[in-house]
């Protein structure tokens, strides 16, 4: 089974290798506010992808929830949208808990 989900992994990421081109790396914790919520659509959903696990307790399991993270990410949205210049990671830690 572990085969399967590397191969799903590998497609992912080739998928969304382009769209992270022009930054090939990026700092979460000087990503603000106002720059994530400038991101199109595809960065803000690897992003989101990567918040959902910065933020999920090591007790909770190994398990995406893509329901759970389509309705969080509207959470950093609204959070961000009150403090622009707050970092991403204070936003998740605010809105997704840690």
């Amino acid at each position: 089974m572990k085969p399967f989900y590397a191969t799903i992994l590998a497609a992912l990421f080739l998928t969304v290798t382009p769209v992270l081109a022009e930054e090939s790396k990026i700092d979460m914790k000087k990503l603000s506010c106002k720059q994530f919520s400038g991101y199109d659509k595809d960065n803000v959903s690897i992003i989101m992808m990567w918040l959902e696990g910065y933020c999920t307790d090591e007790n909770e399991g190994a398990v995406i929830d893509f329901g759970k993270m389509a309705g969080d990410t509207a959470h950093p949205f609204v959070y961000c949208g009150d403090h622009p210049d707050d970092d991403i990671i204070t936003a998740a830690e605010e809105v997704l808990g840690n």
